[in-house]
């Protein structure tokens, strides 16, 4: 089998089976009450389902199932022993995170059982790097393999790299379970408008699988191409006027395996905060404004980016082509050749960029009649 096609049946595995089976969950959402009412501060005009999560998770294990069973068909695609562990180790912490957010999903758990699953499902993807911290050769002799997925480094313009594993392993190990979960958190919290979680999510991942392509990694690029394609065939039935919600069980599984894809093969994580720039400078300003107004960061509102930017009489496709062009444009910076000073330049004016739109619709957003595709969360964020 060619690479390509290896890649391309990957990709094309998780979308089939997220879009295929998206139909019959909206159908046991009904059926078992798992949805969200409209009324209140939710905008949408019916009962949707609110555990998409189903589709999502089945499309993504089946694809990384599948690319476990094509890597033997060609030597390009050859996994390393080291490598086979990754993915089951991600299998394993991202089935733990979707049952727990499946359940938050129909009886809305504290914060509490879900921050211990968020750090739980962080240490399983640890694995054994927890007690056998040593780096192993890869192959070209140089000691980078761990076994487990561990943020043993990264880069920094204008200082090289930061090689957290030499400082501590320990801080490698803390390090990985603060990215995986503010990730997860980053991906859930965007998820309060219909098409933007997915969406944003499905460009995060093609830039990742394209880094990772350039990089000579193919089978890295297996793991954000099911990303990608269960994104792409969920987002089929979730863009405005969404029929069905991904839910906490499609948005922390999303950001979870995106927390991984970002430092698996290789820490790309310059690149996934390009993308994910906006989404991520939405939750830093909601947890400083909503301890600024004396709530908790955790109590669920109408305050996010997109909910201002409705209020402010943007359209639902118009709210997503903000987003989108956002993402793929920092994303494209982000995986090109630019020099690492230039892609600090880029960071710092999406910062400039995502700070100001935000600053902008906080203070001329005002809450008004709701529009398709406006909704808020169903509880408490994260």
């Amino acid at each position: 089998m060619a690479v390509g096609i290896a890649l391309a049946v990957v990709f094309g595995v998780a979308f089939g089976i997220t879009a295929l089976l998206v139909p019959p969950v909206m159908r046991l959402c009904l059926q078992r009450g798992w949805v969200q009412q409209p009324g209140g501060r939710r905008r949408h005009a019916v009962p949707t389902g609110n555990v998409g999560g189903i589709a999502i998770y089945s499309g993504l294990a089946v694809a990384l199932i599948v690319s476990l069973a094509i890597t033997a068909m060609h030597p390009a695609l050859n996994r390393s022993s080291f490598e086979q562990l990754r993915i089951l180790l991600l299998l394993a912490g991202a089935t733990l995170i979707f049952l727990v957010m499946w359940l938050d999903d129909v009886r809305e758990l504290p914060w509490l059982p879900k921050f211990v699953a968020q750090v739980v499902a962080a240490l399983i993807i640890v694995g054994p790097f927890l007690w056998d911290q040593q780096l192993y050769p890869d192959a070209l002799g140089e000691p980078t393999e761990a076994r487990g997925i561990i943020l043993t480094a990264f880069n920094f313009p204008f200082v090289d790299q930061i090689h957290l594993y030499a400082i501590s392993p320990w801080l490698a190990i803390i390090a990985t379970i603060f990215w995986i979960g503010w990730m997860s958190n980053t991906i859930n919290w965007s998820d309060g408008y219909d098409g933007v979680a997915a969406g944003v999510s499905l460009i995060a991942a093609l830039m990742l699988a394209i880094h990772a392509l350039r990089l000579g990694q193919y089978t890295i690029a297996m793991l954000p191409l099911a990303v990608a394609g269960a994104c792409g065939g969920f987002l089929l039935f979730n863009l405005p006027p969404a029929r069905i919600f991904m839910g906490d069980s499609g948005a922390e599984l999303l950001g979870f395996v995106l927390g991984v894809s970002a430092i698996i093969g290789g820490a790309k994580l310059a690149t996934i905060l390009l993308v994910l720039g906006v989404p991520i400078l939405d939750v830093a300003w909601l947890i400083v404004s909503r301890l600024a107004a004396g709530r908790s960061p955790m109590h669920g509102a109408r305050d996010h980016l997109h909910h201002r930017l409705s209020d402010l009489g943007l359209a639902p496709r118009q709210i997503l082509l903000t987003y989108y062009s956002l993402s793929l444009f920092f994303g494209l910076l982000g995986i090109s050749d630019i020099s690492p000073a230039a892609k600090l330049a880029a960071l710092t004016l999406l910062v400039l960029l995502g700070g100001a739109l935000i600053i902008l619709a906080a203070r001329r957003g005002a809450a008004g009649p709701g529009q398709p595709g406006k909704r808020a969360e169903k509880g408490p964020d994260g």
